[in-house]
């Protein structure tokens, strides 16, 4: 990202925390950001990752119904992503099981400013594995302007506490 701007919102890294699955609650609620999304971010991503001429040029996208240069669909997930790692970078999480209901909802264009909200909407021991659980988010990324622009529900698998055997 271009650092020379001070209009240019960036996140850093979030605190390594050990949380297990019972420090997580139904209705729990983080959010993060802003993080500015540059147009050099977009193009550089597109060039590796998804080289569609409405990622590469603002001259490309004017040639689609975006009329723009817009941000590639997976840019955006790997922003949430970055969004996430910001609130903190927990050691108990095992991975993601699915994500599910991803919605891109608005083009994600340069300059625009995303925040994240996420709640949790469950947890659930397992049923074959006692010293792992999953954890239900359900996620939004807003703009500047306060509109969605991206939506999906995930499922983070997290360890559990080591159960130990009562004392003698």
């Amino acid at each position: 990202m271009t650092s020379n701007s001070k209009d240019i919102m960036d996140v850093e890294p979030g605190p390594v925390v050990e949380r297990f699955l019972e420090a997580y609650r139904e209705g729990n609620v983080q959010e993060a950001g802003p993080i500015t999304v540059t147009a050099d971010e977009i193009i550089d991503f597109a060039r590796r990752y998804d080289p569609l001429p409405m990622h590469l040029s603002a001259s490309g996208g004017q040639d689609t119904v975006h009329d723009s240069l817009i941000a590639s669909g997976v840019l955006t997930i790997a922003l949430k992503q970055r969004l996430i790692m910001s609130i903190e970078r927990n050691t108990a999480i095992i991975g993601a099981v699915r994500i599910d209901n991803q919605q891109f909802l608005k083009p994600v264009r340069p300059g625009d400013t995303l925040s994240m909200y996420q709640v949790c909407t469950g947890t659930r021991e397992s049923k074959s594995r006692p010293d792992r659980g999953l954890v239900f988010w359900a996620f939004k990324l807003t703009n500047q302007t306060g509109t969605m622009v991206f939506s999906s529900d995930d499922t983070v698998m997290v360890r559990r506490p080591l159960l130990r055997p009562p004392a003698n």
